[in-house]
């Protein structure tokens, strides 16, 4: 979904591609990453009714997908050819996990000092569940640390205020 979510939104010209990336970083300490993202960016483009109009866009299909299947899901549950489906769209969806991963490596990780961050995060995250938050603040004092040290970039772009 990020990598859809990067080209289509940042081509049409709706907010920046650093724009998108802080975002991204801010939403990512917050419960439920991908919906917020999306409020922020339709209240980047169009302020407030921008960010209720990109939430109820994200959030609708799904609601309304949920209320369609519930009558329905003890056959679904019991049928093999959706469960064999279902297991393909797992794999897919991992797959597109993996794609959105390269995408932000390409973006985000300028140094060896980002890369030795974004690495120690996702073992804590991962590993060691540390929560999603703590990492996040982790890695901004690693950063803040590492470019005092000069051993990192400290010519990141920062939103206009």
């Amino acid at each position: 979904m990020l990598p859809m979510l990067l080209n289509d939104i940042v081509q049409a010209g709706w907010v920046t591609k650093d724009q998108f990336f802080i975002g991204f970083a801010l939403i990512q300490s917050l419960p439920g990453p991908l919906f917020n993202m999306s409020a922020y960016l339709g209240a980047v483009a169009l302020g407030v009714p921008g960010a209720l109009l990109a939430a109820l866009g994200l959030f609708g299909p799904g609601v309304g997908l949920f209320f369609a299947v519930l009558p329905l899901w003890e056959l679904v549950r019991s049928n093999h050819k959706l469960q064999v489906f279902m297991a393909g769209v797992n794999s897919a969806a991992i797959g597109l996990v993996v794609a959105a991963i390269g995408l932000l490596w390409q973006h985000a990780i300028h140094s060896h000092g980002d890369a030795a961050i974004c690495l120690a995060t996702g073992v804590l995250v991962g590993l060691f569940n540390v929560p999603a938050p703590v990492g996040i603040l982790i890695g901004g004092a690693l950063g803040y640390s590492l470019a005092a040290l000069g051993i990192a970039q400290t010519n990141y772009c920062v939103a206009a205020a």
